[in-house]
């Protein structure tokens, strides 16, 4: 008992140190070079605080220091709707207004915490032991976080239709790391709150050891310090002022906002393939629908609409399908029998050969390599 008293202590120290460390990395880092890291800056900073009150709240460590019993560190308000604000911020969506107002339950939170902190130990004893406090600074807690985080995943699955819609190459744009981080933490949090109120008994010995949870606790700080520092921000190139004097035709590009009848987005969709085929635009890698559109003198949306509508894909799906088309050219063709399949890859405008071959194979139902051996066979 005393070597997992102990292991579970040191697990926590070493998470509380690194992760107040690398959150002020992330605090640095913020607004540099398009990166909106200080909500992630203070998310990761408070997660690793809150080790601090599991800490405290020990009974051998509580009897050795009274005074760092029921440390402020309880952010079970907070750290979701930081998190969610980081998303916002760093998202297609970050010239939308902050939504600021999710903060005021966990700084509500946190001054009522102060309060507590400076009152005599009897006194926080056994405010630590009573119903309210439970309910308040946890259980409700945990509730809100749950909602905010629902609420996060909503808003990373529409920044997901939007830069597919928007990019030809979405790679570290889409924000995957940080839906799957979400359901992580959402996961291990309903885990915690099910165990830590005996709704399944035969894990109790789980629960009074904690080792498990300062494990968990470990993974999501390097994990979100890792990401947060290669992440960088998403720009919403579709909110970009147009001009109206660049369209061809005024008359649909002035109602890009409202319902286009069918005819014209045919219309519309003939000339963007043509232009495609013509300009072999596809193989530019950072190819964009706004750049495209720009090409064709139409406005974006316009751009976006009929493929959507007509083709019913989004953009990236779109020009990969160019792209793939290009790529069987080449592998069929004797005379570029020198190119490898990187190299087929770059020439089509791919960026990574992991992405080459997931486009190929949902387009083809088969890999690059096998396409080829097929052609030789």
């Amino acid at each position: 008992m005393n070597i997992n008293f102990n292991f579970q202590i040191l697990l926590d120290a070493i998470g509380f140190v690194q992760g107040v460390t690398l959150a002020a990395v992330l605090l640095i880092m913020n607004r540099r070079k398009y990166r909106s890291t200080f909500f992630l800056g203070l998310f990761l900073l408070f997660y690793s605080l809150e080790l601090g009150t599991w800490i405290s709240t020990n009974p051998e460590i509580s009897v050795i220091n009274s005074k760092s019993f029921l440390l402020p560190f309880n952010f079970s308000w907070l750290l979701f709707p930081l998190f969610f604000l980081y998303c916002q911020q760093v998202s297609i969506f970050a010239n939308n207004k902050t939504k600021y107002w999710i903060l005021y339950p966990g700084i509500a939170s946190f001054l009522a915490q102060i309060i507590i902190f400076f009152l005599p130990f009897e006194t926080k004893q056994a405010i630590d032991k009573s119903e309210w406090h439970k309910l308040i600074f946890w259980i409700l807690g945990n509730y809100y976080s749950w909602i905010i985080g629902i609420w996060n995943l909503w808003l990373l699955y529409r920044h997901k239709i939007e830069v597919k819609n928007t990019y030809s190459y979405i790679s570290f744009k889409e924000l995957q790391w940080a839906r799957i981080f979400l359901i992580y933490l959402l996961t291990t949090s309903m885990i915690t709150h099910i165990l830590a109120y005996g709704f399944l008994s035969n894990l109790n010995d789980i629960v009074r050891n904690k080792i498990i949870f300062s494990f968990m606790d470990l993974v999501a700080i390097y994990w979100v310090s890792y990401f947060g520092i290669v992440q960088r921000n998403v720009r919403a190139l579709l909110t970009k002022n147009w001009d109206q004097n660049n369209s061809q035709n005024n008359s649909i590009s002035q109602n890009h906002g409202t319902t286009i009848i069918p005819e014209r987005l045919e219309d519309l969709m003939h000339t963007i393939g043509k232009y495609m085929i013509a300009t072999e635009c596809f193989t530019n890698p950072e190819l964009t629908i706004v750049e495209l559109a720009e090409g064709l003198k139409v406005h974006p949306k316009l751009v976006s609409t009929a493929i959507n509508t007509i083709k019913k894909q989004n953009f990236n799906s779109y020009v990969n399908q160019y792209r793939i088309k290009k790529a069987e050219v080449l592998i069929r063709n004797n005379e570029h029998n020198f190119l490898s399949m990187e190299g087929i890859c770059s020439e089509v405008g791919f960026k990574s050969k992991s992405a080459f071959y997931s486009a190929f194979k949902k387009e083809t139902g088969t890999t690059p390599t096998k396409f080829k051996e097929k052609l030789v066979a």
